[in-house]
C-alpha cells in the first residue's frame, strides 16, 4: 500500500437486510491479475434500492456488502501480472459478470445469466460506494480522456 493510500476507508454498505449505513472497511491490495481503482463516480440506481428494501433471503449474497455497481475511476494500483494499464488511467468498471457457459450466455443474452447473481461489484461483491474498489483487470474498460466523475 502506498503512503498516500489509507489502510481503511468509509464504505456505504447494506449492513443487514433493510439496514444500510457507513462502515469502516480495509482498503484491499490487488492480487495477481487485479487492479485497485480509485472511484471517481458511482451510481446509486434502482437495483440498489431493491437491495435496500429486500427482506432476508431475497438475494443470494452475504452481508455486509458495499453497494454500488455503476462505477468509474482511475487506476490506483496494479496487481502482479497486469499489463496494458497504468496508474492514473481512467476506467469504467464492468459490473455485469456473466458465466459465458449457460444457455443465455451462449446465445448472447448474457443480461439474463442466472449464474451471475451474487457475482458482481455491488451485487454480492464489494461495490463502488467507497473510495477504492479492487477488481479483475478484464472487468475494466479504458475511457481515455473522459472524466470518471461524469461517466
Amino acid at each position: 500500500m502506498s503512503a498516500a493510500t489509507p489502510r481503511t476507508m468509509r464504505a456505504y454498505q447494506l449492513l443487514d437486510w433493510q439496514r444500510a449505513g457507513f462502515r469502516e472497511v480495509p482498503v484491499e491490495e490487488p492480487g495477481p491479475g487485479q487492479v485497485r481503482v480509485r472511484i471517481g463516480g458511482a451510481g446509486l440506481c434502482h437495483s440498489d434500492l431493491l437491495f435496500l428494501d429486500a427482506p432476508p433471503g431475497r438475494w443470494p449474497f452475504a452481508l455486509p456488502m458495499t453497494l454500488g455497481h455503476e462505477n468509474a475511476g482511475w487506476v490506483d494500483r496494479l496487481g502482479p501480472g497486469v499489463a496494458g494499464l497504468a496508474p492514473g488511467d481512467a476506467v469504467l468498471v464492468d459490473s455485469h459478470w456473466s458465466c459465458w457457459r449457460c444457455e443465455f450466455c451462449r446465445i448472447g443474452a448474457d443480461n439474463h445469466c442466472t449464474a451471475s447473481w451474487g457475482r458482481g461489484h455491488g451485487v454480492g461483491i464489494a461495490g463502488g460506494l467507497a473510495p477504492y474498489l479492487v477488481t479483475e483487470v478484464e472487468r475494466l474498460v479504458p475511457i481515455g480522456a473522459l472524466d470518471p466523475s461524469e461517466v
